[in-house]
């Protein structure tokens, strides 16, 4: 039977929609102040659980992912990389190129690592609330682990951030320095989620290693059956399949929760989805890639990037200046954008060499996933290929992708953004 429920709420989101439309016409938007993102029910999102996968109809893409079918066939007949689509939590649509891995064979994922790394810290901290010592990330690095070779006075956050390592960690001073293979600072996380884990393991289901951690508390948690990472070299080695990239990224944009249950605190996942220090690099929050207008650093590149980072997407922002652990008192776009946004959705993307990238649109509840899509991909390269596919069903824009990326990308429209409301 066809899935009617994500067409019925399409329906509602355009009643909703054209209300706040007629609104915004008798006021400037920009003139909004962004609202801090209130969590919903538990029940408000939707995925597998740990059941595998089954891969919508093509013949239902429209009602139940609101994509459209033969566009996504065009796309497939041309091109060169492999991807899969999650919308509404369903996996909606999935093409795997001759030259990738299968759908059930591991590829190194490389620096996507990194985010799945942070979501084991955030994992570590949810489940330490009630030990000796809890985890945060606001906590000293050396009340963790000893033989700290980086700055001592760093914090967690700033090991996340690709910041520990300077000299100075004052406002103004931090440098952005991107730490690939983990083996300046941040691998020193696997050491504290070990030293967490120490207090008592039978809190964590008897674990002792980063990898015996991760396996059950995110894997088996999430049903990431094709799934494995050492732990050893925290930021490089996680080898998985794209089904599994995808439910790492459906859990981040659902706000750490999984089959109704909360596994990261909404406020981990909204900082490592959101920029850490605005001074050192607008681009990055803890170990994941964000959505920035200017002001942003990106590896291979010593000095801060001024045009958009990417196009057709809401950056990522708070909602108020300063937040922690930053001072910035501003976004850092130097005029060059507003830092105000109607709605808080900022993109977010895990990237690995060679294109392995985890991109999340919270405001479309849409995972993109994709392999081997080379070198210069990054946070808006599978954004780019398949929205046309979305765009066309949209419930206010359907088929204007200039209006509704004029209107995406300045953060005032959200038509799946799921709240507490």
């Amino acid at each position: 039977m066809t899935n009617f429920q994500p067409t019925m709420r399409r329906f509602i989101t355009l009643i909703v929609l054209m209300g706040l439309i007629n609104l915004m016409a008798c006021s400037d938007s920009k003139d909004m102040e962004i609202q801090p993102f209130q969590p919903p029910s538990l029940a408000s999102y939707q995925d597998p659980g740990t059941a595998s996968w089954e891969v919508v109809p093509p013949e239902d893409l429209i009602d139940v992912c609101g994509l459209d079918p033969d566009i996504l066939a065009a796309i497939d007949a041309v091109n060169t990389y492999s991807y899969a689509v999650v919308r509404y939590g369903k996996l909606c649509h999935e093409f795997y190129h001759p030259d990738d891995p299968g759908r059930d064979e591991m590829a190194h994922n490389f620096s996507a690592t990194k985010t799945l790394g942070a979501t084991a810290v955030g994992r570590a901290a949810f489940m330490s609330v009630d030990l000796p010592q809890p985890l945060t990330d606001m906590d000293r690095m050396d009340s963790w682990v000893g033989d700290i070779t980086f700055n001592p006075d760093a914090k967690v956050a700033h090991v996340m951030a690709m910041v520990a390592f300077n000299e100075s960690l004052a406002f103004g001073q931090k440098i952005f320095s991107y730490d690939a293979l983990g083996t300046r600072e941040i691998n020193r996380l696997s050491d504290v989620i070990e030293a967490v884990i120490a207090q008592d393991p039978n809190q964590f289901d008897g674990a002792t290693t980063t990898a015996e951690f991760a396996q059950r508390e995110i894997f088996n948690k999430l049903g990431m059956s094709t799934s494995n990472w050492g732990g050893e070299i925290f930021g490089i080695t996680w080898y998985s399949n794209l089904r599994d990239m995808a439910r790492l990224g459906l859990l981040l944009i659902h706000n750490g929760i999984w089959d109704q249950r909360r596994l990261l605190s909404e406020e981990w996942v909204y900082k490592m989805t959101h920029p850490s220090f605005e001074d050192a690099n607008t681009g990055y929050g803890y170990l994941t890639w964000v959505a920035a207008n200017s002001n942003y650093t990106l590896p291979g590149f010593d000095n801060k990037i001024q045009t958009p980072l990417g196009s057709c997407q809401p950056y990522a922002l708070w909602p108020k200046y300063p937040h922690p652990p930053s001072d910035s008192t501003e976004c850092n776009y130097d005029g060059a954008a507003s830092c105000i946004q109607a709605f808080d959705v900022g993109t977010f993307a895990a990237a690995g060499l060679g294109g392995q990238l985890i991109v999340g649109h919270r405001g479309l509840d849409l995972v993109i996933v994709t392999r081997n899509a080379g070198n210069l991909a990054f946070i808006s390269t599978p954004w780019k290929l398949i929205r046309s596919a979305l765009i066309a069903h949209d419930p206010v824009y359907s088929g204007d992708e200039v209006a509704f990326c004029e209107a995406y990308s300045s953060g005032d429209y959200a038509p799946d953004l799921v709240t507490n409301q």
